[in-house]
């Protein structure tokens, strides 16, 4: 395989006429090989582009409306754009302002242009640690072909399967950008010049610090290399005198970057809001679990088997605990290790390497809890060194242990086939990865397995589950939920929306309740309880619930288009343009705002406001809109018409089936109504509403079959009489019109256009109740109910 390589080199420098100078990113097979390197990351990743938004993706993205504008003056100076959770607002402006641009280049949330954005910095930082490894390398005169190393660094620790897990996840993208600045930093400082003797180099991890707190880590990093290869230090023995002056020159070097790093943790910690909370447990029992966290970072970077997104480890209660005690041993004896080798010049990037990775850990693995003890994306930037104990390491000891090995043809061919066996080993593996995390159903069912007793983790499952229309196992997952974290109050809110979406309203007031009566919630669990309460028409209290969400989270998603909403359902006109002039006083363009103004001061309903919206510019999804408010206003034939506008623009849509099947349900048209639920479902089979709603047709549909099975013609047509009655007196009016159309298609009576113009009155549609009571005269000129009803359809068309 060697011989194969030299030959290709051979003819590549004839062909491009490159030279074949030492150290050189000009060689022929270098190019090659860092072409085959880059296609072969991008075919690993090529089925991620499409992943969706998880996890915190949610409230740093999907709910922020923040980042719908870009505004970088209001990310660097209020943290609260970051997130709309007040616990959550961490100071990381650099990404908010990437989302920010992401989102208007989509035109939106697409997570596609957030993945190409990701991944063409995640090739760079690849780029850059290629160089950066030269750089060093070229320091220590390590080779000949320092370039080559650098690719094989680049390549094991872009193509690591564990990495899968940060460049999936949307907002971990602030790791990949902290660690990007931070190898620039080191190039630059390795580069010399004016970069070192003007501490230029420092502009790069500075801009790192407002991406995410990680980059924090390079000043340490760099007093690591000045000890290690600058100093010489026998880190093991650094308390002996001669050691010591070497470490006090080594921080007098470093010293300008540790004053730059602690002033931007002055501001840093000076930026974050009072809310903000990491929300983790106690620090010691936090610390004691860290160092069997580390020693898992350490096994998932060689087997990946565990991976997960969201784990189920909780800190250990005591260090007595077993697992305590071996991750302590484990790390005690890996640092014992680092320390011991950093002083001979054969294993001293095998000692900055494993020490990078610890040093690089501490801001998420030492005395700051976090609320999760252990996040597999956070070992991004400590992969980067443990990539460089991992390679040189290695080579230590096949060189040292194994020479002939390296030195024979056949070893080498055998080591070239393990490289790239592992190398394509670990690209199949991002490629998997990037299945589990293509959307919410598939990404926590992964959790579910890999992390069983992660109560959050089943309640997701139950969410993604809720979201395709499968009630029942999303209750099952719910459940499964409550058992490990009890009171936690998002299970019950989302056991609150499942069952108000069954129709159990007494059973989904109860879990709001109980949601809202726990210590952790909070402003979202307000959201959905307000949004509960507006579904069943309690608008009052829904906006109470709205505004004081907007108390703790300005503007918050869609709250004050809920408040206008509410009191356009309630024709609260006044409200309405008093709370328009008060949105509109803080965000002077907010267009929603303006034409909920204009509704107020020109008391516009609700079926003239969809009208004329649709008038304007029709679509699909406006009409389905409008012919649902027909459908709430009880106007079946209209619901029926304009959802079949909607099927016109847009064929297959089966939300505007749905709608003709409900409302040729009310019109007891249960043949049509059946023929429309089933279209729904042969576009959507997974469409949970039109399954419901098809069952409830053939049932109506049997029930009415059953029932007039054996009467005569007279005796339907009275049975349909009796029917509208019914619906009259249950004010279904609609409905009523349609049952005593019925008898009169099988026998034209009196008695049922009455009924109709009856019902005709009570929708105060006077004159189709005077042509319905003509009618009745005409077949029965002695009816006092029909007078009775047209002389009152009269007097109050006369009046209108």
């Amino acid at each position: 395989m060697i011989e194969v390589l030299l030959k290709i080199k051979k003819w590549t420098t004839k062909f491009t006429g490159f030279t074949e100078e030492h150290n050189s990113f000009r060689d022929p097979i270098f190019i090659l090989l860092g072409l085959l390197f880059v296609l072969t990351l991008f075919a690993a990743y090529s089925n991620h582009f499409q992943n969706g938004f998880h996890f915190d993706d949610n409230h740093t993205i999907e709910e922020n409306k923040a980042i719908k504008e870009v505004d970088p003056l209001a990310f660097f100076t209020d943290a609260t754009t970051f997130s709309t959770l007040p616990s959550n607002r961490s100071y990381r402006p650099y990404t908010t302002l990437e989302n920010a641009i992401d989102y208007k280049l989509g035109g939106g949330l697409d997570p596609f242009v957030f993945h190409i954005h990701i991944f063409v910095f995640f090739v760079l930082t690849c780029g850059v640690l290629c160089l950066f490894v030269k750089k060093l390398l070229d320091k220590l005169e390590f080779s000949r072909y320092n370039q080559f190393w650098g690719l094989l660094i680049a390549a094991t620790f872009g193509l690591l399967c564990a990495n899968a897990e940060t460049v999936n996840y949307i907002i971990q993208r602030s790791e990949i950008v902290a660690g990007f600045y931070v190898l620039l930093g080191f190039v630059a400082f390795l580069s010399g010049g004016k970069w070192r003797k003007w501490h230029l180099y420092l502009i790069f991890p500075f801009i790192g610090f407002f991406s995410k707190e990680m980059a924090l880590v390079f000043s340490p990093l760099l007093f690591l290399y000045l000890l290690i290869f600058e100093e010489e230090v026998d880190l093991l023995h650094f308390y002996r005198t001669r050691e010591l002056k070497k470490c006090i020159r080594s921080f007098t070097k470093v010293l300008p970057s540790f004053v730059l790093t602690l002033a931007f943790l002055i501001f840093y910690f000076s930026m974050l809001p009072e809310t903000f909370a990491p929300g983790g447990p106690n620090r010691y029992n936090y610390l004691i679990t860290q160092p069997l966290v580390m020693c898992h970072y350490i096994l998932t970077y060689f087997i990946p088997y565990n991976l997960s997104a969201d784990t189920d480890w909780v800190a250990f209660e005591s260090i007595t605990d077993y697992r305590a005690i071996l991750g302590i041993i484990g790390i005690g004896i890996l640092i014992f290790f680092a320390l011991k080798t950093s002083s001979k010049k054969e294993t001293k990037l095998f000692s900055f390497g494993l020490l990078w990775f610890f040093i690089s850990l501490l801001p998420s693995s030492s005395v700051l809890p976090f609320a999760e003890v252990l996040n597999d994306h956070r070992s991004f930037i400590p992969y980067m060194g443990l990539t460089i104990a991992f390679v040189f390491g290695s080579k230590y000891v096949l060189e040292t242990y194994y020479p002939k090995i390296v030195s024979s043809k056949k070893g080498q061919s055998i080591l070239t086939l393990f490289i790239i066996l592992f190398l394509f080993a670990n690209a199949y593996g991002v490629h998997q990865r990037n299945k589990v995390w293509k959307d919410e159903l598939s990404l926590w069912q992964d959790v579910t397995v890999k992390s069983p007793k992660n109560g959050r983790g089943h309640m997701n499952y139950g969410l993604a589950l809720m979201a395709k229309g499968d009630y029942t196992n999303a209750e099952i997952s719910f459940k499964k939920a409550l058992e490990y974290v009890p009171n936690y109050s998002s299970i019950y809110t989302n056991m609150g929306i499942l069952k108000n979406a069954i129709g159990d309203k007494e059973s989904a007031e109860k879990y709001f309740q109980k949601s809202l009566s726990l210590s952790d919630a909070n402003h979202r669990t307000k959201y959905f309880y307000g949004r509960y309460l507006f579904q069943n028409d309690k608008f009052k209290e829904a906006i109470d619930q709205f505004k004081e969400i907007n108390l703790i989270v300005p503007n918050y998603l869609d709250t004050n288009d809920y408040i206008f909403k509410s009191y356009h359902k309630l024709k609260d006109w006044e409200n309405m343009k008093s709370y328009s002039q008060e949105v509109l006083a803080n965000w002077p363009n907010d267009d929603t705002t303006k034409k909920y103004l204009d509704i107020a001061m020109n008391k516009k309903s609700i079926l003239t406001v969809l009208e004329e919206e649709v008038n304007t510019a029709p679509s699909p999804e406006k009409y389905l809109n409008l012919s649902l408010q027909y459908f709430n206003e009880g106007n079946f034939d209209d619901c029926i018409r304009v959802a079949g506008k909607a099927v016109k623009l847009n064929p297959e849509y089966a939300d505007a089936y749905n709608n003709i099947g409900i409302g040729h349900y009310y019109l007891l048209n249960y043949d049509k109504a059946i023929e429309a639920y089933q279209k729904a479902l042969e576009l959507n089979p997974s469409f949970q509403l039109a399954k419901n709603n098809l069952k409830n047709a053939k049932d109506k549909k049997v029930e009415m079959a059953r029932v007039i099975s054996n009467l005569s013609d007279k005796e339907i047509s009275s049975y349909y009489i009796n029917l509208s009655l019914e619906f009259y007196n249950k004010e279904k009016y609609r409905t009523c019109i349609a049952a005593a159309r019925k008898s009169i298609a099988i026998e034209p009576n009196a008695i049922a256009y009455n009924n109709i113009c009856s019902a005709y009155n009570q929708l105060k549609e006077y004159q189709k109740a005077i042509a319905a009571c003509n009618e009745a005269l005409k077949l029965d000129a002695s009816s006092k109910l029909a007078k009775g009803n047209l002389n009152y359809a009269l007097q109050q068309e006369e009046k209108h």
